[in-house]
């Protein structure tokens, strides 16, 4: 199966955000690169507005707690009655499948986990992002001049932005510009701790990784005066911080 670009730009209409399809397109990178343009870069139709049989979709092929598979492939059915569809993995990515699947290439996945990426060029991310970056320029003609420089440079691939401006410059989102973020040593206390937790969640929610340096928390069966109790120490609380890596829906995939 293949791309229809003429039904994709049809789809696009609905997406302010995003640049329709042109010939002069011609990046889309090949193996892991194209597959992490698509999954962690491209703009997707979230709310499945447009998503129908024929669509190219970018899907978790293998569920794994520790070691999920991703990969792209053909929306083959589509069951709204019980939200499932039936998708076609492209043969690159079909060497996880197990069974019937694994022959077929078809599996069968809830709507839910199935992302449409609506950007399959580099071309319109970069296009995207120039317009975004420019908008801090008041003056209408200046801006065009800016987007167009932006959109040169990195069209031609002479500057590749960090993965949070490729998702979020132009989008439209309300998710963080930062890859990372490290962050300031954790207050020893309760307050302190939940603190952080907050902060930490609120980044990871828009897409930041984050670094915490746990050396000022006590260590473990330190006593805790407050409370005449003894401390779980950092060790612990320093799991409890990264266990929200698995509890926080991010900002586009990570």
């Amino acid at each position: 199966m293949s791309i229809n670009l003429e039904k994709l730009n049809e789809d696009i209409a609905y997406f302010p955000q995003v640049h329709p399809i042109t010939e002069d397109m011609k990046i889309t990178h090949e193996g892991v690169s194209r597959l992490v343009m698509l999954d962690r870069y491209s703009f997707k139709d979230t709310e499945k507005k447009t998503l129908k049989v024929g669509d190219f979709v970018v899907l978790t092929v293998k569920e794994d707690p520790k070691f999920p598979a991703r990969g792209l492939g053909f929306i083959t059915e589509v069951d709204k009655e019980n939200y499932k569809v039936k998708v076609q993995v492209d043969e690159e990515y079909r060497g996880v499948l197990e069974g019937e699947a694994a022959g077929t290439g078809i599996i069968t996945k809830s709507i839910n986990v199935v992302d449409k990426p609506l950007e399959i060029f580099y071309e319109q991310i970069a296009k995207r992002n120039a317009r975004g970056l420019a908008k801090v320029e008041s003056d209408p003609v200046k801006r065009k001049e800016i987007e167009e420089r932006f959109y040169n440079q990195l069209a031609s691939l002479n500057f590749v932005p960090a993965g949070r401006v490729l998702y979020g410059a132009g989008a439209e989102k309300d998710v963080t510009f930062f890859n990372c973020y490290v962050m300031p040593y954790v207050k020893d206390s309760r307050e302190g701790i939940s603190d952080h937790r907050k902060k930490v969640m609120e980044i990871m929610s828009r897409g930041g990784g984050v670094g915490t340096n746990g050396s000022t928390l006590r260590p473990r069966n330190t006593l805790a005066k407050g409370v005449n109790g003894k401390s779980s120490g950092s060790v612990s609380w320093l799991d409890d911080i990264a266990q929200l890596t698995h509890l926080v829906e991010q900002g586009g995939s990570r």
